[in-house]
């Protein structure tokens, strides 16, 4: 949470920046459908991808030099899986992630096809907690376990992107980025039996993260002639995969 917050106070700093330079303009956007690749939980194999609506947003301010950007996620829905083996366990549960994170944003040119580069670096929680069935050679469960995983840390990571703005108040956007998740994990399980004997355990992990291509409509709304003089625009977001 200290990392997260740090990025808010950031933020705050390159906004009041902006605001005293007469060409800075600004965008809002929001998340409408995401396809990404969340950390590994227990022994799973391979790592799992979630679909997920409308999880988060992104506040930008551009200085005609660089976008400045802001961003954040949150996720909770139910999730199962089994790992790769012979005898295989069955997970089931709920998955909690978020992701508070500021960077930067660099057109590559200036026409109305726009490749870009952007770098973000923030802080990352992940928790996930459930039931584990480990079964046996008869496909029958033979132990339960509750199981909770913990995991927050630093995410770091580079985005390329195209934007295409065929007029001046519309722009199409396609963008993947690879994080790379430095965490510390903490899990815990109680085997549901009568001796309900409990295990904690405690390490650091390193992954990297892929979020498939993304899709993002921008539309920009003129407000030169009000007092601050910026631009306000409001994004609305699609993930493909």
């Amino acid at each position: 949470m200290k990392q997260g917050l740090l990025s808010l106070l950031l933020v705050s700093l390159f906004s009041l920046n902006a605001s005293s330079q007469p060409n800075s303009t600004y965008s809002v956007g929001f998340n409408g459908f995401n396809y990404l690749q969340l950390p590994k939980i227990a022994d799973q194999d391979p790592l799992k991808y979630i679909t997920s609506k409308f999880n988060g947003g992104i506040f930008k301010i551009d200085d005609r030099q660089i976008n400045y950007r802001l961003s954040g996620r949150f996720i909770n829905q139910s999730i199962d899986f089994k790992s790769d083996c012979a005898n295989c366990n069955l997970v089931n549960g709920k998955v909690t992630d978020y992701a508070v994170k500021l960077g930067f944003e660099k057109n590559l040119t200036y026409s109305s096809v726009q490749p870009y580069f952007a770098f973000d670096i923030g802080y990352r929680y992940n928790r996930f907690k459930g039931i584990r069935d480990f079964i046996g050679l008869q496909r029958t469960s033979i132990l339960t376990d509750q199981m909770e995983t913990i995991k927050n840390g630093l995410t770091i990571g580079p985005t390329l992107g195209l934007r295409i703005s065929p007029v001046e108040q519309f722009s199409i956007f396609a963008e993947g980025s690879l994080e790379l998740y430095l965490s510390h994990l903490r899990t815990q399980t109680v085997a549901q039996n009568t001796a309900a004997s409990s295990t904690e355990t405690s390490e650091n992990k390193k992954e990297f993260l892929f979020s498939p291509v993304a899709s993002l409509i921008r539309i920009h709304v003129n407000l030169y002639n009000y007092p601050f003089k910026g631009v306000f625009s409001i994004k609305v977001c699609n993930s493909l995969f």
